[in-house]
């Protein structure tokens, strides 16, 4: 039995994070909350492929993709990998699964992400904690 995995992109750019609005009727566990962007590992893919994938299909932008940052079980009981990404440009498209996005301050990711940080590893939360 082949798990499923999702990976999800800490997006850095000079120091905003990108976040996105799920769409209020996608009829999941993230529908209309702000979040950081992801996507499901499909067949052989790597991490590095699926966030390219799905960053390029959810804010239609490049990215480098850097240090892995820990790991979560989401609600529906997937594994998911963080990694640090760092983006090209800060020019965002919207994608299908998106209503929004925008750059907010790494300070402020936390308290937008709220009901979900305590699912995060402690590295992960520390990423944000640490903004002096």
């Amino acid at each position: 039995m082949n798990k499923r995995k999702a990976v999800i992109a800490i997006i850095n750019y000079k120091g905003k994070i990108l976040l996105g609005k799920k769409r209020s009727d996608s009829g999941t566990f993230m529908s209309g909350k702000w979040h950081l962007l992801g996507e499901n590992v499909e067949g052989n893919e790597s991490d590095e492929e699926a966030l390219a994938r799905g960053i390029m299909e959810e804010a239609r932008i490049k990215v480098k993709i850097g240090e892995f940052l820990g790991f979560y079980k989401t609600p529906p009981g997937k594994d998911a990998n963080f990694y640090e990404c760092f983006a090209l440009s800060n020019q965002i498209k919207v994608g299908s699964d998106l209503e929004d996005a925008e750059w907010v301050d790494k300070e402020d990711v936390l308290e937008r992400c709220k009901d979900r940080v305590s699912l995060w590893s402690k590295r992960v939360r520390d990423y944000f904690s640490d903004c002096g």
